[in-house]
């Protein structure tokens, strides 16, 4: 190991903590909402001087070995199976929960009541289990709002700072992924230079509205002369519309014809061989997002979040000035809706 490695320097740090946090990821959200809920942790674990651990055997975006399925491990794993019960996310608090309109007020009292009573037995069974208390996901509290200091992992600022700095201890795509990875992109021959931009379909707009294609097309010709664009796209008929509504810009795409909106909770129902490949295609699909010279994405997408947040400042946000970045990208999704709605309305005419 290259002791100058950030990545080395993190397991060295984490491993000389001796109090103990085991997190659970892929729990019920889509994959990079589970990512950044990870980085939060691993973050509260570093300023707690906690260990950070990792249970992900039933991760809903793996298949076989869960987060190893398609990148390097980064810390030590566990793999006892009661984390699948009872290890689970934060829940809202009861204040929170009683200002839902969704539901009956019954019903959320009972949701909390019951996962409640699944995180008294889950700290009961760490402990049991460990010999010694051990923080599960719900003790996780993180405020993004502060500055952040970890001298040893050169961390000295905010939480895009931070974010960033996380980001290269832990996104390494294992060598099978980064094989696979490359021979999709091969298919694609783009050239050296390129723009790219993310247009969702499917259940994000059960969250918020999507912005339309004219609007990326409009951005792409006023940020970049670059003429050739790839999309991340769950939905191959946005992809025709694009090309429809600009032919003079040479698009590419991995989405497949008879892809018609990405849905979550069918994505992690999917058999092994179909999820291994589509996860592979998804992950080649953010790495050439990361090696665009231009990206253009929404506010309010998992995948193009995670990039403007990694490479700000040399960021183009669809639905929001580059000023209120930091502050919109710390904002839950209803709020990042909202931030993005007013901005379309007070700035751009659909």
């Amino acid at each position: 190991m290259n002791p100058n490695d950030l990545a080395t320097k993190y397991r060295l740090l984490n491993s000389s903590f001796k109090k103990t946090m085991i997190y659970h990821i892929g729990i019920d959200a889509g994959f990079f909402t589970e990512y950044t809920y990870m980085l939060h942790a691993m973050l509260y674990c570093l300023q707690h001087k906690i260990q950070f651990k990792l249970y992900s055997d039933d991760a809903n975006f793996g298949w076989e070995k869960g987060w190893e399925d398609c990148f390097a491990p980064f810390c030590e794993q566990v793999h006892e199976p009661f984390h699948h019960t009872y290890n689970t996310h934060r829940l809202p608090s009861w204040q929170a929960l009683m200002q839902d309109k969704k539901l009956s007020k019954t019903k959320l009292l009972k949701w909390k009541l019951k996962v409640t009573c699944k995180n008294i037995i889950g700290k009961t069974l760490a402990f049991f289990t460990y010999g010694k208390p051990v923080l599960l996901n719900f003790q996780v509290t993180f405020n993004p709002n502060q500055h952040f200091h970890i001298p040893e992992l050169g961390i000295d600022g905010d939480y895009l700072h931070t974010f960033q700095k996380l980001t290269e201890i832990t996104w390494k795509l294992n060598d099978t992924t980064a094989q696979e990875c490359r021979q999709f992109a091969a298919t694609l021959q783009l050239p050296p230079q390129y723009a790219g931009c993310q247009i969702r379909g499917g259940d994000k707009i059960t969250e918020t509205n999507l912005l339309p294609p004219e609007h990326y097309i409009r951005l792409i010709k006023e940020k970049t002369a670059i003429r050739d664009v790839f999309v991340l796209t769950d939905d191959y008929r946005l992809f025709e519309q694009v090309q429809t509504l600009a032919p003079d810009i040479h698009w590419y795409t991995l989405c497949s014809p008879n892809e018609q909106g990405y849905v979550n909770s069918a994505f992690t129902q999917t058999a092994k061989e179909l999820k291994q490949k589509q996860m592979a295609r998804f992950l080649c699909s953010i790495q050439l997002l990361m090696d665009a010279s231009v990206f253009i994405g929404s506010i309010t997408t998992g995948p193009s979040l995670f990039l403007l947040k990694k490479f700000y400042p040399e960021i183009h946000p669809a639905d929001c000035l580059l000023k209120d970045f930091p502050q919109a990208s710390v904002l839950p999704i209803p709020r990042r809706g909202r931030v993005a709605t007013e901005f379309m309305q007070g700035n751009l005419k659909l």
